[in-house]
């Protein structure tokens, strides 16, 4: 008789360059600080353990979510019933070569800008302040109106489910959708710059993070902006107008700054944000016949 599924810790524990950690709870690992335990939390430092651990899971048939810095992301209160992949070690480095930036799909983003400000590199500053890792801002292609990832990434490793680690040259990228395929992993992003002066990138930084400071709630638990903009509108603009800011379910309230924020000011359960997700999308339906899409993603709960 064959033996039975083995249990996945006790094969990953075997896999050098990795520690496991059971029933991590992800309100400690999430900007919106909720969301129940995850069964495993991975964290891998080396492309070689990445590979192991993502092909013992499917082997296993355990689900698997890469988790950058929490923002992003709403999780459920009951949790998720798989392992949750943080990228450290090897996989967060930043290195500058000439006018390229290397960097890890686990370091992150706000790193990866200030490495190239202090190499008097241009190209990656309207991404100053947008929170993440890289490998989550190549997923997204986050970007802001002075610019995206897509814009300025020339190559993305990756790693798939099967442990199998390839290249891409990403193309333009569309509004906030993934630039290599959907269910791999990014192990490093190559990002063609500029040298530049110093001091125009850093005082182009300043005038981002005054920008930023005086129009969205920076410095309380948000996951960043909730909705994604339709063509040619503003989903702030859209909830504005319907009223949205203040607005509570439970503990969970629409930024007074930004109506495109959901703010846990103490004492929010993913299921107070979600309903509340809902209570905005269904009302600019209602009132614009524009259904917005979710920019977080949502772990664990029916698409809106």
């Amino acid at each position: 008789m064959s033996p039975g599924p083995a249990d996945p810790q006790s094969i990953l524990a075997r896999t050098r360059g990795l520690t496991v950690i059971e029933n991590a709870p992800m309100s400690e690992l999430t900007t919106w600080k909720v969301g129940g335990p995850a069964r495993f939390l991975i964290k891998i430092e080396t492309r070689d353990a990445l590979g192991e651990a993502l092909l013992a899971l499917r082997e296993e048939g355990v689900k698997a979510m890469v988790l950058g810095n929490g923002s992003n992301v709403l999780v459920s209160d009951s949790g998720f019933d798989g392992a949750v992949i943080r990228l450290r070690g090897e996989l967060a480095l930043l290195e500058v070569d000439g006018e390229n930036l290397e960097a890890g799909g686990g370091a992150g983003l706000a790193a990866a800008v200030s490495r190239s400000a202090k190499a008097s590199l241009s190209g990656l500053e309207f991404a100053f302040g947008i929170p993440g890792t890289v490998g989550g801002a190549v997923m997204t292609n986050a970007g802001t109106f002075l610019g995206d990832i897509a814009g300025v990434v020339s190559e993305v490793e990756v790693v798939g489910l099967d442990g199998v680690g390839s290249a891409f040259t990403p193309s333009a990228g569309a509004y906030r959708e993934p630039l290599v395929p959907v269910g791999s992993v990014v192990t490093r992003a190559r990002f063609k710059l500029a040298s530049g002066d110093a001091s125009k990138i850093s005082k182009t930084m300043q005038d981002i993070r005054s920008r930023r400071e005086s129009t969205q709630p920076v410095g309380e638990a948000t996951a960043g902006s909730v909705f994604k903009n339709p063509a040619g509108m503003s989903a702030g603009k859209l909830l504005d107008e319907c009223g949205f800011k203040g607005r509570a379910v439970g503990g969970a309230s629409v930024s007074g700054v930004h109506a495109n924020f959901i703010v846990n000011g103490g004492g929010a359960t993913a299921a107070d944000i979600e309903r509340l997700m809902n209570l905005m999308a269904g009302e600019v339906e209602a009132r614009f016949g524009v259904r917005l899409q979710p920019e977080v993603e949502l772990i664990g709960f029916k698409e809106l």
